[in-house]
């Protein structure tokens, strides 16, 4: 009796989706609306550009305050250097 009443059952039975509507015209894209490969290639070209821009300005300005904080470094080693001269002798 499971058995013949399992043949009729569909809980667990994938269901057939409904077939999409067909279109008018086949699929065109929107070619007209980018430049293909050579506007890809400009696109990362420019892309570039502008990192390589603000990569380099990045790097002047972490150089810039590298100096200073060497500076500012030394001057306080040399400061310090002299306080541990003065109080052992």
């Amino acid at each position: 009796e499971f058995y013949a009443k399992a043949g009729d059952a569909t809980a667990f039975v994938q269901q057939e989706p409904a077939a999409p509507e067909i279109f008018d015209a086949p699929y065109k894209g929107m070619q007209s609306e980018n430049g293909g490969v050579i506007g890809m290639l400009e696109v990362i070209e420019s892309d570039f550009a502008r990192l390589e821009t603000d990569t380099k300005s990045s790097e002047v300005t972490a150089q810039t305050e590298y100096d200073a904080f060497m500076s500012d470094s030394e001057v306080d080693k040399a400061s310090k250097t002299k306080d541990i001269e003065h109080k052992t002798a």
